[in-house]
This record gives structure tokens, sequence and C-alpha cells, in this order.
């Protein structure tokens, strides 16, 4: 079975990058959970941060790509280069996804996202989705695996056995490791706002450089393929 943490980012605000985005952990995905779990309970200690809106809301609601301070993105950032993990992302600018709304948008590239991967893990008899609450998601995630199941068919054009999707919507409380998405998919839409600079002075490449290496696919409906594990930018 395999394990997929699951998140989108940039929804409600046009003026960045629609991402859709998964996290697969391996063997050791529940002490990874432990890890980052275990990192939350530290920096939770900080009372200096105390009163920090950003530190309140890392306190209640755990650690977040986009929002959370430095005192905590950069821990996170250290303990992400201790532990294997492979990202996939699709992107978009929204000219040329399907879907009339962005609601619809982000289902399309849900679809488009978990297709990929049930063909790439074709052999696997299940993957384990958790993909993070969100306001509307329970109708789309009733719709995914068979809107899925019939673009992987449509892909392959033949009758590839596929594996179970069993997609469950949770609380970042509840599993700490999406996190990881979180914070792939921020550095990520920096650099993709930045220009895809390849300027090794500038900072968003530099945090795109970090993550890069973890990307199995990072793939543009506009673009295509953007980088991937086989044909990576360096």
């Amino acid at each position: 079975m395999v394990k997929l943490f699951m998140d989108e980012s940039g929804n409600g605000n046009t003026s960045q990058p629609l991402i859709v985005g998964a996290v697969e952990l391996g063997e050791d995905a529940d002490a990874i959970e432990e890890k980052i779990r275990e990192l939350h309970k530290r920096l939770f200690a900080r009372n200096s941060l105390s009163g920090l809106p950003s530190f309140e809301d890392f306190r209640k609601n755990g650690f977040h790509g986009s929002t959370d301070p430095v005192e905590v993105s950069v821990p996170f950032l250290e303990l992400m280069r201790t532990i294997f993990f492979r990202a996939y992302m699709v992107v978009t600018d929204r000219t040329r996804v399907p879907g009339d709304t962005e609601f619809e948008q982000i289902e399309s590239m849900y679809v488009k996202l978990l297709s990929d991967l049930s063909i790439r893990h074709h052999r696997e008899p299940e993957l384990l989705c958790h993909i993070e609450q969100s306001e509307g998601m329970e109708s789309v995630i009733r719709r995914l695996p068979n809107s899925a199941a019939k673009q992987a068919y449509n892909t392959t054009g033949k009758a590839t056995p596929l594996p179970k999707l069993n997609i469950t919507m949770v609380a970042k409380r509840d599993y700490m490791s999406t996190a990881i998405i979180d914070y792939v998919m921020a550095a990520v839409s920096r650099w993709l706002l930045a220009g895809r600079t390849t300027d090794p002075k500038d900072r968003h490449y530099r945090g795109f450089r970090a993550i890069e290496p973890s990307i199995s696919m990072l793939y543009s409906y506009e673009h295509g393929r953007i980088s991937s594990r086989k044909d990576p930018l360096h």
C-alpha cells in the first residue's frame, strides 16, 4: 500500500499559481509523522514567540509552508532534508486547465494527478490518499476514484489493473505529514512567480533547488513537464 498526502495551494488567490500536489512516503511514514510531531512539540514551547499571529496559528493548526514564521520554517525545512519522500505536482496559471470555475479546475487537477499516480503504481493493491480538509471537497472526494480510474484508462488506452483509491479528508493536526506537501508547493509557487529563474543569487531559486531532488514530477498545463526525477533541471 502506498500512502499519499495531498493538498492544493493558490486557490482563491489569482495572483498565485494554482497547484495540486501529493507527497508519497515510504514504509517509514509512521516514523516521519512522529518526527514532525516531536518538532512541533519542541517549537510549540518557544514562549519568546508567544503573541505572534503566525506562531499562534502554528501552535493551533500545525506547520504550513506559506505562513509559518522563519523560527518555525527553518527547523522544518531542515527536518525535510533528513527524510525520504517523493513529490508530485500539477500546476496551472489558469489559462489551459479544464474547468469554468476554480473549484472545477482543482477537481480536474486532482483527477489528473491521481490518474497518473494510479498508472505509476498500477502494481500496488491500494493507494491511501489523505487530502487536507477544505471547504467543499467532500463531494469531490466522492467522485475522485471513478474519475481518476476513467482518466487512467483513457491515458493507457487499455484496461490496465489499477490500485484501489482509498481517499479520506484529514485535518492537519490529525496528520502533520501533510505539511511536507505544503512546504514543497510553497517553494515551487515562489519560484514560478519569480519567472522560473536559475540565478543562484535569487533566494526563490535556491529554495526550489533545495526541494527539487525530491520532486518526481512537476507538470504544467501550459508548459508541459517542468521537472522530473528523470529530467531534473540540475
